[in-house]
């Protein structure tokens, strides 16, 4: 298996988890080899001015990142994603409310792709 690196929203440097990929203050980064989570490090959010949640998926893709893991995104932010060739996974704030539960989830296969019912549609309109 290819190596994977994943990006998960963050509140903090400590872990815990943002419910909204695009305001997020940081990004928790991981490679997963051979089942396991390695290299776990932390990068800023960048302002989002002209451009939006699309400066952040381009930074987050010259990271080297090609998988997401959130509770929540706009269709914008996921299409590009998607465009950039990164799965979306969705793993619910409940369920997975810090990064170690949520990369736990992933490793054991128990998160499953982002469904385009589950995004943002703005106006307060989101489902997690």
């Amino acid at each position: 298996m290819n190596k994977i690196t994943l990006a998960i929203p963050s509140e903090n440097e400590e872990g815990d988890r943002s419910d909204h990929f695009g305001h997020c203050p940081v990004f928790t980064l991981f490679d997963v080899e051979n089942n396991q989570a390695v290299n776990i490090r932390t990068v800023a959010n960048i302002a989002h001015g002209a451009g939006g949640c699309m400066k952040p998926v381009a930074m987050l893709a010259e990271q080297g990142v090609n998988a997401m893991i959130a509770a929540g995104m706009g269709p914008g932010p996921f299409q590009k994603m998607q465009q950039f060739g990164m799965d979306v996974y969705f793993a619910d704030l409940n369920s997975y409310p810090d990064v170690n539960s949520a990369i736990e989830a992933f490793i054991a296969g128990k998160l499953s792709m982002f469904a385009r019912g589950q995004l943002c549609t703005g106006s307060g309109n989101c489902h997690h």
